[in-house]
C-alpha cells in the first residue's frame, strides 16, 4: 500500500481499465502467494454462506473471485475519484428502490444510508454527488495507516465529507447529529462490531454481534434508515440497490426499540451477502468458527489448522 497506492494514483485515471484489472490481478495474486492468513478465514465464511463443505471447490472459486473482486475495487476507486462523473455513470448498471431515497429525503428529517463491507461502497459517495445529494461517510479508521491517507485524500476529490468517529467514545455520535442536521446524508457500515457493545443475532444459521448505534441514531432524530448497497454486475458495472426504509419504533424502550430494527437490518445483510458472496470483503473468522468448533484448544489447533491449509494449497 505504501509504495502501490502512490502509483495507483498516477495511473488509474490514465490507463485502461481492462488493463489496470489485469495488473491488479497479478498484483494481488502475488500478495496472496505470500500474505496467506485471511485464506482460511475467508474459506470458513464462504463455506458457510454457500452451504458447501469447507474443501468445496465451488468456496475456492468463490475466493478467488472474492480477491479479485477487491483488487478491481482499489482499481476503480482510484480511477473514478479523478476523472470526470459522467465516466462513471457510463457504466451504470441497474438501480433500484430509488423511489425510497427519494421518499426519504422528501421526508426532511435526515437520511442514513446503511451499508456493509460488501461491494463499491466507497464509490457510493460520488454516485451520490452525481444527482446532488450532499454525503458524509461515517468511518472507523483503517489498521493500515497508507489504506487510510489515500481513501481521505480521494474522499477530498470528490467533496465526500468525512466523520471519523471512535467507536469506545461515548460523544462519536455528536458529528453524525451534527451531518444529518445540516441535511447531509449520512452513510456508514453496520456488519461489523468495533466496540463489543453490539447485540448477537442469527446470521446464516450462527449467532454474530451486529451494532445497534446507528438503529439509536435514527430513534433519535428521526431520520430514515436506508439499506444501499453498490455491487459489481457479471461485466463490472455498478449496480445501485436501495432497499425499503428500516423503520426504528418509539414504543418501546430505547434498547427494545433498537434491538427490533438491528434484526430487520441483519436480515438484509443476509440476504445482500447471499446475493453477492464474494463481494463481502470479510478477511476474519466472522463466526469464529475455528475456536467453536475445537473448543478449549482451539487456539493451538488454528496454528496447526493454517499451516495445513497452506501445505495442502499448491496455489490460492
Amino acid at each position: 500500500m505504501r509504495r502501490g497506492f502512490p502509483l495507483l494514483v498516477r495511473i488509474a485515471p490514465k490507463l485502461p481499465r481492462w488493463f489496470l484489472f489485469l495488473g491488479a490481478r497479478v498484483i494481488i495474486s502475488s500478495v496472496m502467494l505470500v500474505y496467506r492468513a485471511p485464506l482460511r478465514a475467508i474459506d470458513r465464511n464462504l463455506a458457510r454462506i454457500l452451504g458447501l463443505p469447507l474443501s468445496s471447490r465451488r468456496v475456492k472459486q468463490a475466493r478467488r473471485r472474492m480477491i479479485f473482486n477487491l483488487a478491481y475495487y482499489w482499481v476503480d476507486l482510484f480511477r473514478f475519484c479523478q476523472r470526470p462523473i459522467e465516466d462513471l455513470q457510463e457504466l451504470m448498471g441497474e438501480v433500484s428502490g430509488m423511489e425510497h431515497l427519494e421518499a426519504a429525503v422528501e421526508r426532511g428529517k435526515g437520511v442514513l444510508l446503511l451499508t456493509a463491507h460488501l461491494g463499491n461502497w466507497e464509490l457510493g459517495g460520488l454516485l451520490l454527488k452525481g444527482i446532488d445529494l450532499p454525503v458524509s461517510v461515517v468511518y472507523v479508521r483503517d489498521q493500515s495507516p497508507a489504506a487510510e491517507e489515500f481513501r481521505a485524500f480521494l474522499r477530498g476529490l470528490i467533496g465526500v465529507g468525512e466523520i471519523p468517529i471512535d467507536p469506545t467514545s461515548q460523544l462519536s455520535s455528536l458529528p453524525v447529529l451534527r451531518a444529518l442536521s445540516e441535511g447531509r446524508v449520512v452513510a456508514m457500515q453496520g456488519d461489523r462490531d468495533f466496540n463489543d457493545r453490539g447485540i448477537e443475532f442469527d446470521f446464516f444459521g450462527s449467532p454474530a454481534p451486529f451494532p445497534v448505534g446507528p438503529m439509536t441514531l435514527t430513534r433519535m432524530t428521526g431520520a430514515a434508515l436506508i439499506p444501499a448497497f453498490v455491487t459489481y454486475d457479471e461485466q463490472h458495472r455498478f449496480d445501485i440497490t436501495f432497499g425499503e426504509a428500516i423503520e426504528v419504533a418509539t414504543g418501546g424502550t430505547r434498547q427494545e426499540d433498537a434491538r427490533a430494527a438491528a434484526r430487520r437490518w441483519v436480515e438484509v445483510v443476509e440476504r445482500a451477502v447471499r446475493r453477492w458472496p464474494d463481494q463481502w470483503y470479510t478477511f476474519f473468522d466472522f463466526w469464529n468458527q475455528a475456536e467453536h468448533d475445537r473448543g478449549p484448544a482451539g487456539a493451538a489447533d488454528r496454528v496447526a489448522d493454517s499451516a495445513a491449509g497452506e501445505a495442502e494449497e499448491t496455489a490460492w
